[in-house]
């Protein structure tokens, strides 16, 4: 009796050691095999240089040039669809002038009068000009550049801080901007006697009369990343 007891014991305490063993497997199965769930993730966006525009706008004492510009590379980084940083390279050589602006019409009678020539050759004469040292030295300066150092998320718009750099000259400059649909979008002001650029402005030069060119200019972005 004793015998069959200890024998009963015995195989009771060798079924639960053997479920307590498969259990053990199975929890260490469990544990291997469940995937690690990534909570975060960092994404760089390159910008497509052909789907994106930048217009710059220069402004005298009595009107206006507008002209575009073309990037050479940018980059956007985000995390978690959060824009976080990003740099851009402007191909200062590209620079051209498109329209030419002023308060009375008498530009606008030489063109037509001109079949439109004129008027190019003043658009080609501006942006070489704007190439020279008098502007932008593009050839000892073929590339300016941004590089955004801090951004502050407002509802759906950004604040944009960042180094620019003209001319090897680095100021910080900051700028609201937006991003719809895959496009960065803003205007940037620009203080161009803060790199150095003096040309025209009332602000260093007298008896400049109606040639003032006022020191502020602005580039309008429309940056589509891929």
């Amino acid at each position: 009796m004793k015998k069959q007891v200890t024998q009963t014991l015995s195989f009771i305490l060798l079924f639960f050691a053997i479920i307590a063993c498969k259990n053990e497997k199975q929890i260490e199965k469990v544990t291997t095999e469940t995937p690690q769930i990534q909570l975060t993730y960092n994404t760089v966006e390159t910008v497509d240089i052909a789907k994106s525009t930048i217009i710059w706008k220069g402004y005298k004492l009595l009107g206006n040039h507008t002209g575009a510009i073309s990037l050479k590379q940018g980059k956007l980084n985000f995390d978690n669809d959060e824009l976080t940083g990003g740099s851009f390279i402007a191909d200062m050589n590209s620079i051209r002038a498109t329209e030419l602006m002023q308060d009375n019409d008498d530009e606008e009678e030489e063109e037509e009068e001109g079949d439109g020539e004129e008027g190019h050759d003043d658009r080609d004469d501006l942006a070489n000009h704007l190439k020279d040292d008098d502007f932008f030295d593009t050839k000892t300066y073929p590339e300016s550049k941004f590089v955004i150092t801090s951004i502050n998320k407002q509802a759906n718009n950004y604040m944009i801080k960042g180094d620019m750099t003209i001319k090897d000259v680095t100021n910080t400059i900051s700028f609201p901007a937006q991003i719809v649909d895959g496009l960065f979008k803003a205007t940037v002001k620009i203080d161009r006697t803060a790199f150095g650029i003096k040309y025209g402005s009332g602000s260093f030069f007298d008896n400049l009369g109606d040639n003032v060119i006022k020191n502020d200019f602005e580039l309008i972005l429309a940056l589509k990343f891929k």
